[in-house]
């Protein structure tokens, strides 16, 4: 059984019941008949000559380090701002056999990064599986072709080649300058 300090427990009871009243909101004081001041979070029921103090809530780090920033600054909860070179990603991507040797590429692309993309286009590498053979490498225009931070873009295009005749891997990727 752990050692208990009897001299510290009423010390140690009455930060507990303060603690709890202050996160309540409201805390009774009184005077006992010894001059002794006593903190509650009920008012005493054999008393009716007692104070009761309303504490503010206690700030939280959050709202702390929101109220220190300044005016029109991102808040708690909100996207960071883009930071860096620009970073362009696709973000959708449609492949669809239009007809034997025919095949139609769409989607869209977002700039994740934190400055302009210019000259956006998509390049296209197809290659025959069996072989390894690259029987395509194409870029694909973007709409518009500069993207600001956050900024998207979409792309289409349609390939007539032998390639798309059988089983073929498309790869994708965005460039810029």
């Amino acid at each position: 059984m752990p050692h208990i300090d009897w001299k510290t427990l009423p010390m140690v009871a009455l930060v507990a019941l303060v603690a709890g009243a202050a996160a309540a909101g409201t805390v009774y004081r009184w005077t006992d008949e010894n001059g002794t001041v006593h903190f509650g979070d009920v008012p005493p029921p054999h008393l009716k000559d007692f104070k009761t103090e309303s504490l503010p809530d206690a700030p939280t780090p959050a709202a702390e380090a929101a109220a220190a920033l300044p005016a029109g600054a991102a808040k708690a909860g909100d996207a960071p701002a883009p930071q860096g070179p620009a970073r362009v990603v696709l973000s959708d991507q449609h492949a669809e056999a239009v007809n034997p040797g025919v095949q139609s590429f769409r989607g869209k692309v977002k700039n994740e990064g934190g400055s302009e993309a210019r000259d956006v286009s998509i390049a296209i590498v197809v290659t025959e599986p069996t072989q390894g053979d690259e029987c395509l490498h194409e870029a694909i225009d973007v709409d518009p072709s500069t993207l600001a931070p956050g900024a998207e873009g979409t792309y289409e295009a349609e390939f007539e080649n032998p390639c798309f005749q059988g089983p073929t891997q498309a790869a994708l990727h965005a460039e810029w300058r």
